[in-house]
């Protein structure tokens, strides 16, 4: 059967995983640097399943672009996958709050070494279903390339068991970085953007519906009682325009781009990954909209989101030289150096007097942004 349908079901599960993880995250217990840094247990462990996923989509995604049919073994060992990774929010949330006991170890281990077993054998289901594709002969997978992060994984449980508990936690953060340097030295250019568009669109999607299950419901179904929600309203708001503004950003890059690398796909990851906190500072600055740190974190997050944006521009622009279009229309640095100025500015501003100011910036920010980039687009039209 083809595998138009299954890559999109499947590409839509992996993003809405990613995206509910960070709910999982419990809000700071004060609006201090202190209680954000309490915290960053349970961050690492969200930024290690992040990159997990991001890395299973970008293995399959090398596969599914060389293969064209999928059979009925392969569709069960990708469901099973599929089941042990919509666990990863669960138990990571139950891991990075009990680092130390072997239980949540053992269990986030077991989950993981699993998950990476059915993945071996929805591969070896594909080559299967696949063996008159000379493509698949020049992939070159060697055992020991699947195997080693299972490798790492065996040994995280000995010496959980042996000397140190949270091994098993450090092995799983192990495997993901060796897997993911790896994919590296693979230089592979994908000409096929659309599915990569599809995975970013599915997470800005679930982004920007999920900032809005964070507002509390009124208090009543009075006006005064909806009212009283205006600042968690206005941060939302502010939100919404952020997320939808990287969303309008890369989709008129991509609008561009011919094809795509492991270098774009991970600039444009990393700025998914900060994208997706936007929903948990929202809560905590809304919540706090009055307070320094709060708002300083929400400016920082922009902040990097658009060096990531920024990076991936740059790297597109590096793999594409030939497309005269791109390079013309990314030929100078106004809007991050604008972004970056302005935001550094109004966080000077908001720790000496109106922290509030910080968020107020980011809409300030994007509107100066969409007037350079406007008028850019339309010399070049005129040119």
């Amino acid at each position: 059967m083809n595998t138009n349908r299954f890559e999109t079901f499947y590409d839509a599960v992996l993003a809405i995983i990613i995206t509910i993880l960070v709910l999982k995250i419990p809000q700071p217990l004060s609006p201090t640097w202190g209680a954000v840094f309490a915290n960053s247990l349970n961050f690492s462990t969200y930024a290690i399943v992040f990159l997990a996923i991001i890395n299973i989509w970008y293995n399959n995604h090398h596969l599914f672009q060389i293969f064209d049919e999928i059979n009925n073994r392969a569709l069960f060992a990708y469901g099973l996958s599929l089941f042990l990774t919509s666990l990863f929010p669960y138990f990571a949330l139950w891991i990075s709050t009990n680092l130390y006991s072997l239980t949540a170890e053992t269990i986030f281990g077991i989950i993981i070494i699993f998950a990476n077993l059915s993945h071996i054998i929805a591969l070896l289901a594909v080559y299967g279903a696949n063996g008159y594709n000379d493509k698949l002969e020049n992939l070159n997978i060697k055992p020991i390339h699947i195997l080693f992060p299972i490798i790492i994984l065996i040994l995280g449980f000995i010496i959980s068991y042996t000397v140190y508990p949270p091994a098993i936690y450090v092995a799983c953060l192990l495997s993901v970085i060796i897997s993911i340097i790896y994919n590296k030295f693979q230089r592979d250019e994908f000409e096929d953007t659309e599915r990569f568009e599809a995975l970013i669109d599915a997470i800005v999607a679930i982004i920007i519906t999920i900032i809005v299950l964070e507002i509390p419901l009124a208090a009543n179904g009075s006006l005064g009682a909806l009212l009283d929600l205006k600042l968690e309203f206005f941060a939302y708001i502010v939100s919404f325009i952020v997320v939808f503004n990287m969303w309008k950003l890369t989709y008129n890059v991509f609008a561009l781009v011919n094809k795509i690398n492991y270098n774009v796909i991970w600039s444009i990851a990393t700025m998914l990954f900060f994208l997706s906190l936007i929903p948990y500072l929202t809560t905590f600055a809304s919540m706090n909209f009055h307070e320094f740190v709060p708002q300083c974190l929400y400016g920082l997050d922009f902040m990097i989101i658009s060096i990531c944006s920024f990076i991936g521009t740059y790297q597109m622009k590096r793999l594409d030289k030939s497309n005269e279009y791109l390079q013309k229309t990314s030929d100078n640095y106004n809007n991050f150096i604008i972004t970056m100025v302005l935001t550094c500015i109004f966080i000077i501003i908001g720790y000496y007097y109106y922290p509030p100011i910080i968020m107020i910036s980011c809409l300030l920010t994007i509107g100066i942004q969409w007037i350079f980039f406007v008028k850019k687009i339309n010399l070049l039209e005129i040119v």
